[in-house]
């Protein structure tokens, strides 16, 4: 299921009731939190639509409506495209080639909007509409605007203020409204918000300035969230068929599973106006009535309301707007027949029971235990019109008064855990926070998390990162893998279009985030889908974005902090060492052999023929032999040894515990090998000399020494002829020249 976000109310309801219909149909699910398209160029979350093919899932719901509000009928439609052959599903939106549920948007604001003109007589009502690209919003606006010409009133441009869908817009449509137009309250009856979020925002901004829901002013919004529910004023509102369009989304896309292709027709699903305090109605009521005339007098409480059985049945199920159905099956039945055996005494708690269970079960699964209270009025508006006698109508309300305290008070105790479990949730996550933000690095970070997630709720989780900065990779690195059982073996790298690694989706349903900061794509984040509120888990994705990105940028420091520690010691060129650390590596070395009274030889090689090759070819071209005389020098030396580069065509290699024999080896190894590799043309040999100080009868006396006896020592293999290894103690009777070496050179 492709979303925008799982932070706000309305996408929490789509994604329980993804959650439940997939169950029913035996399939799991990957919700994908990718954000607004188009919204900004710059929007870290959309990259993760990139990475969903049919390597990771086998068919699309897709909820147009959230994800393409500030995208054009066309943009949508191109999105939705790419994921050809899926099937696919388009929630909201009218797409060609799928099926598309729709909600009959303008139907659900023509009523609202004509009960705020005919059951309260206002006249000056405002609307704030909702993103301009909106096919949602522009119906919503079409359903007001046309109960308004109905009325024989003239849409005044000072009343229509633009929104966004968001909470914020509201609160500057008052504004707007009151400041920017200099609009009096006399002069606006009630605000017509297109959605819930902008009509809270609304809300808090009247009541900011004074103004009261409503007695100063009436305000509706759209959509039924439950912080719409219990504001302080309820807010009437239009309630959207979640429930049905997801249900039958997911049935239809089950079906296409197994071979039975639905038809790419669109589908309409009936919304439901919901009457609370904010427009003025001081009853809590669904918009219907039942279709038939006051009952008999004389006839059977029992006979009157099983001859309504269907219809009765019916209102209770739209007054329940599908809530019900997410945590019980049948629970229409069950309180009906509870009411009758309860008020005939055959069952004396039969009605409590099943209402209590009910009750129950919303407390479990954390639904709208609102919406019981719902049932039961519209119950209880069915009842009295079939009860035949006062005494019928007196049992009845108390009855059904005391099923409504049951409500109440659930709700209560529902509010009040909710509470509870937020504030150890918040805890728990501002521990987890603080710890991922501190991380130094990668392996600590997830160390941190697979301790902090399952304290969250999350049993199994998935971090992964692309292998390259900034970059959608053709692999992910899962820095972290773990589930019930732990920390697994399936770290590692996969494929960035396989969303996890192989078998972690199977039997599984997870939440998928995408990792980035300030506009840079990190990577995924998967998380198991469960019991806990799905707002947390957009925070945690902020949080470990962060967190990845100091690591990040950690790890970067480091790397850098390395180079430069290595510039200091190497020589750009040859990468080998340079002449200020081979001082302090002689300096170790000398110190060490000294120590343990064992030998010490210094090789220094000269490049004859060098010149001849800048002149002639260039330094692009001396440069290329350099390299490979460093690469000769480095081959033939152990690990202990040193090599570096002396100054222009000099080299100098310090052999730790070599004798003089051992030492005129190795020099004869390098000619050796220089003559057969080096390619420079034929012009190039190199001149050897050797020292060796054996602390025995005539040390040197410093590696200062060492080293001139070996400069001295190559001059005399110059002089005998060049491409040659000479050894100190062979021309030792030749006069040193100091001037080859003083500290002075460095």
């Amino acid at each position: 299921m492709l979303v925008d976000a799982f932070e706000d109310e309305f996408q929490s309801r789509l994604l329980r009731a993804a959650a439940r219909a997939t169950c029913e149909n035996g399939l799991d699910f990957v919700a994908v939190g990718g954000g607004v398209l188009g919204l900004e160029q710059s929007n870290p979350k959309t990259f993760i639509y990139d990475l969903i093919s049919a390597q990771s899932v086998d068919a699309l719901l897709i909820a147009s409506h959230v994800i393409g509000h500030h995208s054009t009928l066309t943009e949508v439609q191109d999105f939705v495209d790419r994921y050809t052959p899926l099937p696919r599903i388009s929630l909201g939106v009218e797409l060609e080639g799928i099926p598309s549920l729709l909600t009959d948007n303008e139907a659900g604001m023509h009523t609202m909007v004509n009960h705020l003109l005919t059951a309260h007589g206002h006249r000056n009502i405002a609307f704030v509409t909702g993103p301009k690209a909106s096919q949602e919003a522009d119906a919503r606006y079409q359903g007001y605007s046309r109960a308004l010409r109905e009325a024989g009133i003239a849409e005044d441009p000072r009343l229509l203020v633009h929104g966004d869908f968001l909470r914020e817009s509201g609160e500057r449509a008052v504004h707007t409204l009151f400041e920017a137009r200099g609009l009096q309250k006399t002069e606006v009856d009630a605000i017509v918000c297109a959605d819930d979020a902008m009509a809270l925002g609304a809300l808090t901004a009247l009541l900011a300035r004074g103004l009261r829901v409503p007695r100063d002013i009436a305000l509706t919004g759209f959509d039924d969230i439950e912080f719409g529910r219990y504001a302080p004023a309820p807010l009437t509102t239009v309630r959207q068929p979640i429930v049905q369009q997801v249900r039958h989304g997911v049935r239809l896309l089950a079906s296409a599973l197994n071979g039975e292709a639905p038809e790419p027709v669109s589908v309409t699903f009936q919304s439901e106006f919901v009457q609370r305090r904010s427009c003025g109605c001081t009853v809590r009521e669904c918009d219907s009535t039942p279709s038939w005339s006051a009952v008999d007098e004389r006839r059977d409480f029992a006979l009157a309301l099983r001859s309504r059985w269907d219809d009765v049945t019916r209102d209770l199920q739209i007054a329940a707007h599908g809530a019900l159905e997410l945590v019980t099956q049948a629970w229409e039945t069950r309180l009906l027949n509870g009411l009758l055996s309860q008020l005939s005494g055959e069952t004396p708690e039969a009605f409590f029971e099943a209402v209590e269970d009910i009750l129950n079960a919303l407390l479990q699964q954390r639904g709208e235990v609102g919406a019981c209270q719902d049932v039961l009025v519209a119950l209880r508006r069915h009842a009295m019109r079939c009860a035949s006698t006062p005494d019928d109508r007196a049992r009845l309300g108390d009855l059904l008064q005391e099923a409504l305290l049951m409500a109440s008070d659930t709700s209560a105790i529902s509010q009040a855990q909710r509470r509870a479990e937020a504030l150890a949730t918040r805890r728990v996550l501002g521990d987890a926070t603080t710890a991922l933000l501190v991380a130094p690095d990668l392996a600590t970070l997830s160390e941190i998390a697979a301790n902090h997630l399952p304290q969250l709720g999350i049993k199994s989780a998935v971090i992964a990162l692309f292998t390259e900065p900034n970059r959608l990779t053709e692999e992910l690195d899962a820095v972290l893998v773990f589930n019930e059982r732990g920390r697994t073996s399936l770290s590692g790298q996969f494929e960035s279009r396989a969303l996890a690694p192989a078998g972690f989706l199977d039997g599984r349903s997870v939440i998928a985030e995408p990792l980035g900061f300030r506009g840079e794509r990190l990577g995924i984040g998967l998380f198991e889908y469960g019991s806990y509120d799905s707002i947390l888990v957009g925070e945690l994705r902020q949080a470990i974005s962060s967190s990845v990105k100091g690591a990040l940028l950690a790890r970067a420091l480091e790397e850098a902090k390395r180079k430069v520690e290595a510039l200091a010691v190497t020589d750009p060129l040859t990468g080998l060492y340079n002449r200020r650390h081979l001082s302090v590596r002689l300096r170790e070395e000398y110190a060490r052999a000294n120590r343990h009274q064992r030998p010490l030889s210094v090789i220094m090689v000269d490049l004859d023929g060098f010149k001849q090759i800048n002149d002639e070819y260039g330094h692009d071209e001396g440069d290329k032999v350099l390299k490979r005389v460093a690469g000769i020098l480095g081959g033939k030396v152990r690990a202990v040894d040193t090599v570096a580069r002396f100054g222009g065509d000099e080299f100098v290699i310090v052999l730790s515990e070599a004798s003089k024999e051992i030492a005129e080896k190795v020099g004869q190894r390098i000619l050796d090998k220089m003559e057969g590799d080096l390619d420079a043309h034929g012009v190039v040999s190199a001149s050897l000399g050797i020292a060796t100080n054996t602390f025995g009868d005539n040390p040197t006396t410093d590696e200062e020494q060492l080293i001139r006896q070996a400069d001295h020592a190559m001059f005399s293999a110059k002089r005998s002829g060049k491409n040659r290894v000479c050894h100190f103690d062979d021309c030792a009777t030749q006069s040193l020249t100091p001037k080859r070496f003083t500290r002075s050179r460095e």
